[in-house]
């Protein structure tokens, strides 16, 4: 999370390679949470920085759970209730 939203949503072992895919070199002998943290980290009060980073953060999140929300939607379909009996 990063300003109180989500910018990854997934397994441990798969973060890294999400945010390398974004761009990010994280070291090899490092704690991937103190990685994550100083990538994450706003200001406050925020600026423009900030903001920019929040925005592509959040637009790559909102790709990401895009694809993934409309493949559990396909594999999953639930039957109408019947409200006739109420």
């Amino acid at each position: 999370m990063s300003d109180g939203h989500c910018v990854y949503q997934g397994e441990a072992k798969e973060s890294a390679r999400y945010f390398r895919t974004l761009g990010f070199k994280l070291p090899t002998f490092s704690n991937p949470a103190d990685t994550y943290m100083r990538i994450l980290a706003v200001g406050y009060p925020k600026n423009e920085k900030d903001e920019r980073k929040l925005n592509f953060f959040m637009e790559h999140y909102d790709k990401r759970m895009k694809a993934d929300v409309e493949a559990e939607s396909n594999m999953v379909q639930l039957a109408e209730p019947n409200m006739g009996l109420l």
